[in-house]
């Protein structure tokens, strides 16, 4: 899953077009980024002023809204009324 995929589908998470974000492996690096999947998702939901952490190991790892910045959201015209904190916005799957 290239970085663009990744960013693409946090845009529709955090506009309320989509549920969660579904990735191979988190303990990859994104695409030529010296990143990893996972640091790179928290990253991008940073960006939209969600805080996601990460739980669980392997197949059952998931990344939970743990704050909500409404000011940030609001600065980027989205609804942080989408978003729930508890709420999973990142699964790994196949």
């Amino acid at each position: 899953m290239s970085a663009n995929d990744i960013k693409s589908a946090i845009a529709q998470i955090v506009k309320g077009q989509s549920k969660q974000l579904l990735v191979p492996d988190l303990d990859v690096n994104t695409g030529d980024l010296e990143i990893t999947t996972r640091d790179f998702i928290r990253e991008a939901f940073q960006e939209n002023g969600i805080e996601v952490e990460f739980s669980g190991k392997g197949a059952f790892e998931k990344g939970v809204v743990i704050d909500i910045d409404e000011e940030v959201m609001q600065q980027l015209d989205l609804n942080p009324d989408v978003l729930r904190f508890g709420q999973t916005v990142v699964r790994v799957g196949v």
